[in-house]
């Protein structure tokens, strides 16, 4: 009655590539009938699967070849000030400040004073949680005011706050300077007085307390293995610098158990504008002021990101209420995804520092920063921008 018709004939195919482990792989599992040179349309058609294999294969490692490529590609090129914030007393509350003189000691201000213990060593909310409710006002050539705050919720009634006292300045040409020890450095400090030291101890319920201001002759360089640079009573550097980012991840971790904002963490300068986390890797920001010249004009100031902050227990205590977090949050959880034992594997920038043994149970939040400034003069503002210098 009729015929079948025959199939259209194909072009001859291409031999199959050797050296493509999933083609190989594919031959030699294949039945003879089916392998390529096979007979019938199903060797035709299994020599396109393979062909189609190969693509694959090829087109995988490209962009497996391609990734550091892409990465570049997509990370930071910019960073936005959100916020600046000085802590005229180490350990006790800050002030947000829209801006701010950048000195090579920091952020014109930041912890001058501090608190010690009768035998001369450094008190913060490690020891003692209710410094959060101490709130100084910014020191000035005459002096520092202090302040009690009530805890965030808390009733006046039943709470009586110390009244504030002003502590006029105690310089080297009044007081004889007294050695005090911060970490691992013993450095000279100028002690305030008795009035201030009763109206601390009274506050925090510890006697023995001192106030002590950072001498105007003294020096505290940083460790010679990050660079070259000085510090006042901060923890080791000038400058610590956050992401708002990251503390967005960390919220997104503790799925809304606890909340945290920057302010937990302590930071001199929070910026936008990258990725979670993407700070661990960046060298170095360049500040060209609100109005550069150029953007290949010198900048007025650069921070080099020397030295991952490793975090103790300052960020469980909630910076309003002065109480620490009973479930241990949010240390519990970095300590679980930001320790170095953990970090040392994706680093690049600060591989061999995470990868010292006696670091491994350590978690990390927040760079160090050295400051590296042409001239004096030099300002800050929430709204300036800094260029990523990779």
């Amino acid at each position: 009655q009729g015929r079948l018709l025959e199939p259209s004939p194909r072009p001859p195919l291409s031999p199959v590539p050797r050296g493509c482990a999933m083609a190989e792989a594919a031959r030699a599992a294949a039945p003879a009938r089916w392998r390529p040179g096979g007979s019938g349309e199903s060797g035709r058609g299994w020599s396109w699967l393979v062909q189609a294999l190969t693509a694959a294969t090829a087109v995988g490692v490209s962009w497996w070849a391609l990734r550091p490529l892409l990465a570049r590609l997509r990370r930071a090129k910019q960073l936005r000030i959100e916020g600046l914030f000085v802590y005229p007393i180490k350990g006790c509350r800050g002030h947000s400040l829209s801006r701010v003189e950048l000195t090579p000691l920091g952020l014109q201000g930041d912890r001058r004073y501090m608190i010690v213990s009768d035998t001369g060593t450094f008190i913060t909310q490690r020891e003692l949680p209710k410094m959060a409710l101490i709130h100084p006002d910014l020191p000035t050539e005459k002096g520092i005011m202090l302040h009690a705050a009530l805890p965030e919720a808390a009733s006046g009634a039943d709470t009586k706050l110390p009244a504030p006292l002003f502590v006029p300045r105690r310089g080297e040409g009044s007081v004889a300077p007294r050695m005090v020890q911060i970490w691992d450095d013993t450095v000279p400090g100028l002690d305030q007085g008795d009035v201030a030291a009763n109206w601390l101890s009274g506050f925090l319920g510890k006697a023995g307390l001192r106030l002590v201001l950072f001498a105007d002759s003294a020096h505290r360089p940083i460790s010679s293995a990050y660079g070259v640079g000085e510090t006042a009573f901060a923890d080791g550097f000038p400058v610590l610098l956050t992401t708002q980012a990251s503390v967005d991840d960390t919220n997104r971790r503790l799925k809304g158990g606890v909340v945290v904002g920057a302010g937990h963490f302590r930071p001199n300068v929070h910026v936008s504008g990258c990725s979670a986390w993407e700070e661990d890797e960046m060298p170095s920001l360049a500040f060209r002021g609100p109005s550069p010249s150029s953007p290949s004009s010198p900048p007025l100031a650069r921070f080099r990101l020397v030295k991952p902050c490793s975090r103790c227990t300052v960020p469980t205590v909630n910076p309003w209420t002065a109480e620490r977090e009973a479930s241990g949050e949010p240390l519990k959880l970095l300590r679980r995804f930001r320790a170095a034992e953990l970090l040392r594997h994706s680093a690049r920038l600060h591989k061999a520092f995470y990868s010292r043994p006696e670091l491994a149970g350590e978690a990390y939040f927040g760079q160090n920063v050295l400051v590296e400034m042409p001239s004096a003069g030099v300002f800050l503002s929430v709204g300036d921008v800094a260029e990523v210098e990779w």
